[in-house]
């Protein structure tokens, strides 16, 4: 397989995952502010900071906010901008998709094209964002489904995991949540439905109360969505699956210490003792790592290009 071929396919699973990542977080924000009393501050330009946009300009408001994630062209992390890129990476590897991967992705695309900011209201926009993540399990499906166990799966698969395991860093970041537990005294009356919500962006409420068997504790439902390898939606698994992958790989020349490293990082965290800005130095430590893992999956098997998130 050429390089960019390769590398074609690992950015198109990568930007399909940050697009159903990104719904799942809006939504999860929303769903948040809704259940919290009114008055209780958000701070809605915190959620473009988790995403690591660089300069996007004086953004406070949800509506704003909300624009930039769901449909601006200018912001590298908007669903719209991630669906078009992974629409152009798909388009130059058509032979080497399923064909109903393919059309669920394109008409995942005029989906959101056709969305205008005119009508752009919080159910218009839950709405959108439920139908992305429909779509992009669908096209999940596909793959499952129709796509040959070859090397075209692996570096789908890999970019895939690397990119979830990246995005529940930033789902599980106390700016995007506003939990920690034990901390807040002002949401301690609401700390359930907090955590339940984390949870519903991962499609993990279900999972975690036949694991946990008891009422929604944050220090519980972190150490579900971080360490619980047998949630397939935890960091814990996504990056496990990374680990499996990286060994798959022709010559194996990537080596997976770094991925040893983020693991032991994750099993010696202290849940107990965290504060939301401590909560906050360790999810960037992971995202830099993961950085640092993708430099050098590109450096050995693409033509590399640092990624500008």
């Amino acid at each position: 397989m050429l390089s960019r071929v390769a590398e074609h396919l690992y950015w198109m699973a990568r930007y399909i995952e940050r697009a159903e990542a990104t719904a799942r977080l809006a939504i999860a924000a929303s769903d948040t502010i809704l259940d919290m009393p009114v008055g209780v501050p958000y701070d809605w330009d915190s959620l473009i900071q988790v995403f690591g946009s660089g300069d996007s300009g004086p953004v406070v408001s949800e509506v704003e906010v909300m624009e930039q994630l769901v449909l601006s062209l200018e912001h590298p992390g908007s669903i719209r901008v991630s669906i078009a890129s992974a629409r152009e990476n798909a388009r130059v590897t058509r032979d080497l998709i399923p064909k109903d991967a393919w059309i669920a992705l394109n008409e995942l695309h005029g989906l959101v094209e056709r969305q205008s900011f005119a009508r752009f209201d919080r159910s218009t926009r839950i709405r959108l964002l439920k139908q992305v993540i429909s779509n992009c399990r669908l096209w999940h499906g596909c793959l499952v489904a129709s796509q040959a166990r070859d090397l075209s799966f692996l570096f789908l698969r890999l970019g895939d995991r690397l990119e979830h395991a990246d995005m529940v860093s930033r789902l599980v970041d106390p700016r995007v949540t506003q939990m920690v537990p034990g901390i807040s005294a002002r949401w301690s009356s609401y700390e359930a439905i907090g955590w339940q919500n984390l949870l519903s962006a991962l499609g993990g409420v279900e999972l975690y109360r036949h694991s946990a068997r008891n009422r929604m504790r944050g220090i519980d439902v972190l150490d579900f969505v971080l360490r619980n390898e047998n949630f397939p939606q935890s960091m814990a698994a996504a990056l496990a699956r990374v680990d499996r992958l990286l060994t798959q790989l022709p010559h194996q020349r990537v080596s997976t210490d770094l991925l040893d490293s983020i693991v032991d990082g994750l099993t010696k965290l202290d849940l107990k003792c965290l504060t939301p800005d401590l909560l906050t130095q360790n999810m960037d430590w992971v995202q830099q790592r993961l950085l640092t893992l993708h430099g050098n999956i590109s450096s050995e098997y693409f033509f590399f290009q640092p990624n500008n998130r």
